[in-house]
């Protein structure tokens, strides 16, 4: 998705915006997680530890290709230095504990993490454990396969802190990766950059994605297990998640005095609309917001992907109907084009009732 940077940006805003958009994302992989066992029951379980794994391995392959066409080892340090996530403006250690960043044996504290505060507001201990044990050892050991990753404390076990130790063998197999791959170097495009406000920007970028990849990585097991009846499964989780991210935005809007309106719904957006976005303006105002979106994250990722045709407009209908009512009861949304379906823009118009 070649993009150029808006101008104006500052890094506060943009910091906060990233904290939401890590929110966004773990309530996600929540509301698929009780939307599956609600259905399911225990033959749920395995397909959300398998949905993890996937994920996993997928933003390890992308790592490791981005990190390779950046010039760089594949190892734990690198792993964790060139972390895809926007964690890394977010996730922080305390200042009185020490990182540790070796190639083979890289060790770290957390004391804040997003996630780990959106599970815990919502009960949600034992599978937000089951997330951070699964997703990262499958990352590591995707990005090389002779990396682990040990969490001995963990927030989600009710410590006071995560505390992660990446390793791998020092004599483990140097990797004959070739040349970088088209991928590789589109990814490695966003981790060059020249100053912390677009190092910011494209975190969010890259944010983005992965929230887009993981929707695909935990939908495409549901439709292995569970074949058609999967759909309900995954529209279900769809609506749970758009209705919680509607009852945040409104909440968040009403508290910093931000007029809850069809063009605030967009233009303040809890994924990062306004930012990492393509997008054209043809109507906005209190009572009506039309726009175009020429390309999103998530969509690009969806297109490297090849999603099946049929998720894409579950994400977009599902999640976005339940989030206006949540967010304006009497506003109508519909997306008239989606680029998942083969149109040439995502067009979303929000009419207040």
């Amino acid at each position: 998705m070649a993009m150029t940077m808006p101008q104006g940006l500052r890094l506060e805003p943009m910091v906060a915006d990233i904290q939401r958009l890590l929110k966004v994302g773990a309530r996600m992989y929540m509301c698929m997680t009780r939307a599956t066992l609600d259905r399911h029951g225990r033959d749920g379980e395995m397909p959300v530890r398998q949905g993890l794994r996937a994920y996993g391995h997928w933003r390890g392959t992308e790592m490791r290709e981005a990190h390779h066409a950046l010039g760089l080892d594949i190892n734990m340090r690198n792993l964790i230095l060139c972390w895809d996530s926007a964690s890394v403006f977010i996730v922080k250690d305390r200042e009185d504990t020490t990182p540790d960043y070796k190639p083979y044996d890289t060790r770290f504290d957390v004391h804040l993490c997003p996630a780990s505060l959106a599970w815990k507001e919502d009960d949600f201990h034992r599978w937000g454990h089951v997330y951070c044990d699964e997703f990262h050892q499958a990352c590591a050991s995707t990005y090389h396969p002779d990396g682990n990753v040990v969490i001995p404390q963990n927030l989600m076990k009710g410590d006071d802190h995560c505390h992660f130790q990446w390793v791998m063998p020092p004599g483990a197999q140097k990797l004959d990766l070739g040349e970088p791959t088209e991928l590789g170097k589109r990814l490695a495009r966003d981790y060059r950059a020249e100053s912390d406000i677009e190092g910011a920007w494209q975190a969010l970028k890259r944010t983005n994605r992965l929230v887009g990849g993981r929707f695909i990585t935990a939908a495409r097991v549901l439709i292995d297990k569970f074949g058609d009846d999967a759909e309900e499964t995954i529209r279900d989780a769809m609506r749970r998640w758009g209705r919680m991210r509607g009852e945040h935005l409104r909440a968040e809007h009403e508290k910093a005095g931000i007029s809850v309106s069809p063009a605030s719904f967009m233009r303040d957006h809890d994924l990062p609309f306004s930012t990492v976005w393509d997008i054209e303006e043809l109507e906005a105002n209190d009572d009506c917001f039309h726009a175009l979106v020429h390309d999103t994250p998530h969509d690009e990722a969806w297109r490297d992907m090849s999603a099946e045709p049929v998720l894409g407009p579950i994400w977009y209908e599902s999640s976005y109907a339940a989030m206006c009512e949540a967010y304006l009861p009497n506003a109508r949304l519909e997306w008239k084009r989606l680029i998942c379906r083969g149109d040439d823009a995502n067009e979303i118009r929000i009419e207040r009732g």
